[in-house]
């Protein structure tokens, strides 16, 4: 007798609990409509350099309605209720800047499993989505999942070459993508673009076809890696603690043998220490919860977006 009156104790228990959540669940979805509303602006800066072109910058806030992205923004919190908007908001950054790569170059890997998966959430309207690819890029930025992570250091020091020339690099993105250029410092890809030919570079590197916006983009960095970077190496620390404007210190780091520890807290230690212990020395902290792309999974990629 005693074990049937726990047995309907915890049945009412739990009957209880999924009454009180679906009770709380409205609510909780409108405090995050509400919240997204208030900080939206937030997601429009992705705060590229001079290299990417601002129209691209418009023509992707553009093709991503508000609708579309509150929707998805929902979708998510409600799937990960411990992320404040504010951390949201950083995902939504990468995620756009990673939508801006894509549309400029011809493969680029995805490797950050919470990024990919508001991206996923973004799929599951398929209307909207297509929506989206075609007024942003006039194609379809194509999803191609993976059942297992890859170990992908190739690709993902591509990833590393194109962002920190693209994008600024504060604490958020180390904390989502990890330290850049952990397992090589990309001096293969360096050497091909200061010395092939534009028309070179575009059938090797650049997404094809694309928009006239990203292919304006894949000029300015042909152009900007081919120019002479001393002037911007000489000042490149003071610069970076300003403004987070790292490629400076790239050219000075892939031309160095040896590691310098000025750049740790950016780039990869000897291409093997983990990096757990990520400081940036402005103060940036921790990721507050978010999936760790910087530890030795950092090259796990969760899927591929390709330009076929």
């Amino acid at each position: 007798m005693t074990f049937i009156y726990v047995m309907l104790a915890a049945i009412l228990t739990i009957l209880v609990v999924i009454l009180v959540k679906r009770r709380s669940e409205p609510v909780r979805m409108e405090r995050y409509q509400q919240e997204f509303r208030g900080k939206y602006e937030e997601t429009l800066n992705v705060q590229q350099t001079e290299i990417v072109s601002e129209v691209l910058i418009e023509k992707l806030n553009q093709a991503m309605d508000t609708e579309y992205m509150e929707r998805v923004n929902t979708d998510f919190r409600m799937q990960h209720p411990r992320y404040s908007q504010n951390q949201v908001n950083e995902l939504w950054r990468e995620l756009k800047r990673y939508f801006i790569m894509t549309a400029v170059f011809g493969k680029i890997e995805m490797f950050h499993a919470t990024i990919d998966e508001l991206w996923h959430i973004m799929l599951h309207d398929k209307a909207k989505y297509d929506a989206f690819c075609h007024n942003f890029l006039g194609q379809m930025i194509q999803h191609h999942p993976h059942s297992m992570p890859a170990f992908k250091p190739v690709e993902r020091t591509q990833f590393d070459f194109y962002y920190v020339q693209l994008f600024t690099v504060d604490s958020a993105s180390i904390q989502k993508w990890g330290k850049f250029f952990k397992h090589d410092k990309a001096t293969a890809l360096l050497h091909d673009f200061k010395t092939l030919e534009i028309d070179q570079l575009k059938k090797k590197y650049m997404r094809k076809p694309t928009s006239t916006e990203a292919e304006k983009t894949f000029e300015m960095f042909t152009a900007f890696m081919k120019e002479e970077h001393t002037r911007l190496i000489v000042d490149w620390e003071k610069r970076y603690h300003q403004t987070d404007y790292a490629a400076p210190a790239y050219f000075i780091y892939a031309s160095s043998d040896n590691h310098d520890v000025d750049f740790k807290y950016l780039f990869g230690d000897d291409f093997t220490k983990s990096h757990n212990d990520t400081h940036h020395p402005n103060g940036h902290g921790s990721d507050h919860g978010s999936y760790d792309s910087g530890s030795d999974s950092s090259s796990c990629s969760s899927c591929s977006s390709c330009s076929s």
